[in-house]
């Protein structure tokens, strides 16, 4: 029983005496901080010095966050100022902890940031979808294929026509966007924007928006669509002219409320979604520490 006593109390002189030795940074002002690193770093091999000069960058670079983000609570105090407070008193072994501490802590962040984001796109992805949903009462009916004269010359010109599908009277207007695109490059022929009604007018179930688009390519470039027997040409299969037409309907305005397709896409979202869970599942495989940082 004396024996393990004596061991005890061995050990324990011996950790008094070793936390006694250490040397310790100051926080009290930049002079102290100054002399005591000279201090600690007397005792340190280069390895070890490399690795307090990144543990005390990843505490300035906190305090920048902690000045940023909690303006209220340090609002009075400059970043150096809360840096030399974090590391005050504290050993090269406890420096370097803290560190240790605060890169886990600055992963958190991140994660929780990309969180954050992912549930924003989420819900915009939501309404974005609810918002196509209410626009969805127009079907594109077969594309007729017309010829028209143009100062003196036969121009084409693609009829297209949307057919109103809901249930219920819409009174107000109603806005369509057309892009002609070359079906082969995607390249865009022509884009074009058209409101059709005003405040006080009403589209009945089964009625039709009409809109002209001219074919403003060269003869030379598309010889079949001013080569036809008879126009128009109805059904028109756009594709077999290495020609695509996308028709979407940008807005409704009913009963003074307005439904407005939102800017992007769905397809853009699910893009975004996928590369912000992607770093997430990253983030959360890495295991950071001050080994992984360079000094520049």
């Amino acid at each position: 029983m004396k024996q393990c006593i004596k061991i005890a109390l061995i050990g324990l002189f011996l950790t008094l005496s070793i936390s006694s030795c250490s040397e310790r940074l100051s926080g009290k002002d930049e002079s102290s901080f100054d002399s005591s690193r000279k201090k600690v770093e007397a005792k340190l091999n280069d390895k070890e010095k490399a690795n307090l000069e990144k543990a005390l960058r990843v505490t300035l670079s906190e305090a920048m966050w902690l000045k940023m983000n909690e303006p209220q609570k340090y609002n009075e105090e400059s970043i150096n100022r809360i840096s030399l407070g974090m590391i005050d008193g504290k050993s090269y072994a406890a420096v370097l902890d803290l560190a240790d501490d605060i890169l886990q802590k600055q992963q958190e962040r991140k994660i929780a940031h990309l969180q954050n984001e992912i549930d924003s796109l989420q819900k915009h992805k939501t309404e974005f979808e609810q918002v196509k949903k209410e626009l969805a009462v127009f079907q594109l009916e077969p594309i007729e294929l017309g010829l028209e004269d143009f100062f003196g010359e036969p121009v084409p010109r693609i009829i297209v026509t949307m057919k109103y599908m809901g249930k219920k009277p819409l009174k107000g207007s109603q806005g369509f966007s057309y892009v002609l695109k070359k079906r082969s490059s995607q390249t865009i022929i022509s884009n074009e924007q058209a409101v059709f009604g005003e405040s006080d007018s009403v589209l009945q179930p089964g009625d039709s928006r009409v809109n002209t688009i001219v074919f403003n390519q060269q003869k030379k470039d598309y010889p079949k669509l001013w080569s036809f027997p008879r126009y128009p040409v109805k059904g028109i299969n756009l594709t077999d002219y290495d020609l695509e037409l996308v028709v979407t309907t940008q807005s409704i305005k009913s009963n003074d409320r307005e439904t407005v397709l939102p800017e992007g896409s769905i397809a853009l979202i699910d893009e975004n979604l996928k590369k912000l869970e992607k770093e997430i599942t990253e983030l959360k495989k890495e295991k950071i520490s001050l080994d992984d940082l360079e000094l520049n």
